[in-house]
């Protein structure tokens, strides 16, 4: 009995043993599938900016050399004297590398062309009018849509009219703007205050 107890220990560490090294001999073991999925990722197209357009496939060495800075043994054109041989080459790489000029595609958002001087005396009187009558209906964009002018324009004749509206409506103006700047929270105020910081040190050309 007390044999038994001692030498069965000694079978599971073996059998235990043999059976992890048959685990491992079946996980590592290499198998045709994966040595084609092995050699198929290496097969890589070369990319098109190595080869030449009069070059064949697969038979000659890729030179592409990385980017590094001029070397002190290149003497610029400026510097070359007029009979030098080196001016004929560098003019002819110069003519074969030219990139021909060709036409640009038309813009995708054209520019508004709003006619000037057409608007009379009288158009100007039906925008003050328009302007006394429903400040909150008529606003700056509405009558340049209306009118066929831009937006500064019609600033223009409120404020040297006297028509861009009393204090108590700018007033009014700036409190709704207040209590919708109170309903932010901390991240569209930070962010807010960051587009302000971008666009002054854009202003300011930094």
């Amino acid at each position: 009995m007390d044999s038994r107890l001692v030498r069965r220990p000694v079978f599971d560490l073996l059998s235990g043993r043999s059976q992890c090294l048959v685990s491992l001999n079946v996980s590592s073991r290499r198998q045709q599938s994966s040595y084609r999925r092995s050699k198929q990722r290496l097969n890589i197209k070369p990319d098109s900016s190595f080869l030449s357009h009069d070059s064949t496939k697969q038979d000659h060495i890729i030179f592409n050399p990385p980017s590094s800075a001029p070397s002190v043994l290149h003497t610029p054109l400026k510097f070359l004297p007029k009979e030098d041989k080196r001016r004929q080459l560098l003019a002819a790489t110069a003519s074969r590398f030219q990139s021909s000029s060709s036409t640009l595609p038309p813009p995708v958002y054209k520019t508004q062309k709003f006619p000037h001087h057409h608007l009379t005396d009288k158009d100007i009187a039906e925008i003050l009018r328009l302007k006394r009558q429903d400040p909150e209906e008529w606003t700056n964009n509405k009558l340049s849509r209306k009118f066929n002018c831009s937006h500064h324009f019609i600033s223009i004749c409120l404020d040297g009219c006297g028509a861009a509206g009393d204090a108590e409506r700018k007033k009014a103006m700036a409190d709704q703007l207040e209590a919708v700047k109170s309903q932010w929270g901390p991240r569209r105020r930070k962010a807010r205050e960051d587009r302000a910081k971008r666009m002054e040190l854009a202003l300011k050309g930094e």
